[in-house]
């Protein structure tokens, strides 16, 4: 009797704790938020990560050498390699902005912990900024001696203080050296004998750019991941380059988005005109002279090397006069360019220029980015297009309202509302306008009102001789 009783004592003990568990997990998915479900899984996982403090070994990096003030490198340098790592997972990190040729910065703030795990060897480092004030106590709200505190196991001492730190305090002077970097444009010199070089002082960055906020977004984020990947490139036996194709109308800022490029990664410009290359041979011979962290440019690669052989619809909705006259002028270049390259095609070849691209070729140098642009992608050849040579399209179109808002911000200064915004934005989709003919109205007058006005005035012409020719183009037909 005995036995069954404790047998069934157990049971219903068992049936009682699994409703309380149930019920609780049930509370715990419903009623609290995910952010906060998220917060307390970093901080149980982030205990569980830590050393163990019995085989632990704690280094002090103070901000100041000694009490002369002189500043310590190897905190500074610290500051920066962590700042980076918390920069995309940290719920709170310290901003500053103290020099113009310098973009902002951030920094971690006071009794911040983040747990580093190296990833060759497995070892987990604990980074933790504390404060603490004249009696050496801990304190983070008291104006005292700040410092980092790595805290690891003492067996890999060795290994973090003679090889993980070294590599610290040299990524830091890198991305200093990168902030400073002067940017330089190439151009050919002579018949494609070799490479000139002006300073690039373009002024042009991402937050001038009148381009969607989305797509610029995904521009950047592209960007922000293609320079972070070298061990991936390397462990998937890929060169490390990134190919851009930028196709638009004309007007619709694809130089300017190169521009944008370079400055954003501190990377030279080399300006490729396929019209001054003789052959493969001279090709390869430019190619291989581009040096590593540049961007190579080949503008308008429907006009080169006989890739665009016909001619394609036009679309006659959204085009003035001007349009018409700009296109003809485009075609009669094509045809000249083409019948240029006939007489040397079997010197000047695709191969050859796909085999910088991602052939054998591609893989002399490292941290390339290639763009082609051109305002009628329908013409180019397929071979330019697969994956794998150009592996990002970006359409450059027609200005849209949130472009247009960054252009008032940029030429007039308005960042709210105005009374002409809700009929620009519609006769922004009625009538195609391109971000420079906007900018060129802006440009006219520094009052508001007036500037707006005469934007207004401007796409409700264009969107009337577009109507016009398109009712003559029908009428024709």
């Amino acid at each position: 009797m005995m036995s069954s009783f404790s047998a069934a004592s157990l049971f219903t003990v068992y049936t009682t704790l699994t409703a309380i568990v149930s019920l609780f997990q049930q509370f715990y998915n419903q009623f609290i938020p995910q952010q906060v479900r998220n917060y307390i899984f970093a901080k149980i996982e982030q205990l569980f990560n830590k050393p163990s403090p019995k085989e632990s070994f704690t280094l002090v990096v103070n901000r100041y050498v000694d009490d002369m003030g002189y500043n310590n490198i190897l905190y500074q340098a610290c500051e920066l390699y962590i700042s980076n790592k918390l920069r995309m997972s940290a719920t709170r990190l310290n901003a500053g902005y103290t020099n113009v040729n310098e973009p902002i910065s951030y920094r971690i703030t006071q009794g911040e912990e983040y747990v580093e795990t190296l990833e060759m060897d497995g070892i987990k480092i604990l980074w933790k900024l504390v404060c603490r004030n004249h009696k050496g106590e801990e304190d983070n709200y008291t104006v005292g001696e700040l410092s980092f505190e790595l805290c690891f196991d003492i067996a890999y001492k060795n290994h973090v203080l003679d090889f993980h730190l070294p590599c610290v305090v040299v990524k830091y002077y890198e991305e200093k050296m990168e902030l400073q970097k002067d940017i330089y444009l190439y151009t050919l010199e002579g018949q494609g004998n070799g490479w000139k070089s002006v300073e690039f002082k373009h002024p042009f960055t991402f937050d001038a750019l009148a381009l969607d906020p989305d797509l610029k977004k995904g521009i950047i984020s592209d960007l922000d991941k293609f320079i972070k990947r070298k061990e991936f490139y390397n462990r998937v036996g890929r060169a490390w380059k990134r190919g851009y194709l930028l196709y638009g109308p004309p007007g619709t800022g694809k130089s300017s988005l190169v521009a944008a490029m370079a400055n954003y990664l501190r990377f030279d410009i080399y300006d490729l005109q396929l019209g001054g290359v003789h052959d493969d041979a001279t090709l390869r011979k430019l190619m291989l002279s581009t040096q590593n962290k540049s961007i190579v440019v080949i503008e308008d690669i429907d006009c080169a090397l006989g890739l665009s052989r016909q001619y394609s619809s036009w679309d006659y909705d959204g085009f003035d006069n001007d349009d018409f006259d700009q296109h003809e002028h485009e075609n009669r270049s094509i045809i000249r360019a083409n019948d240029t390259v006939e007489a040397n095609s079997k010197e000047l070849s695709l191969s050859g220029l796909l085999n910088f691209i991602d052939g054998l070729w591609s893989s002399c140098g490292d941290e390339r980015i290639i763009i082609f642009t051109t305002n009628q992608k329908e013409r180019l050849d397929p071979a330019l297009l697969r994956p794998g040579r150009m592996d990002m399209h970006i359409h450059m179109s027609y200005l849209t309202m949130g472009g247009f808002r960054i252009l008032v911000n940029n030429y007039l200064g308005v960042t709210g509302e105005h009374a002409l915004f809700k009929e620009i934005e519609q006769l922004l989709e009625l009538a195609n306008a391109t971000p420079a003919e906007v900018a060129e109205e802006l440009i006219r007058s520094e009052d508001a009102d007036v500037a707006l006005t005469n934007v207004v005035e401007m796409l409700k012409k264009r969107l009337g001789t577009s109507r016009e020719k398109k009712k003559q183009h029908d009428n024709e037909e």
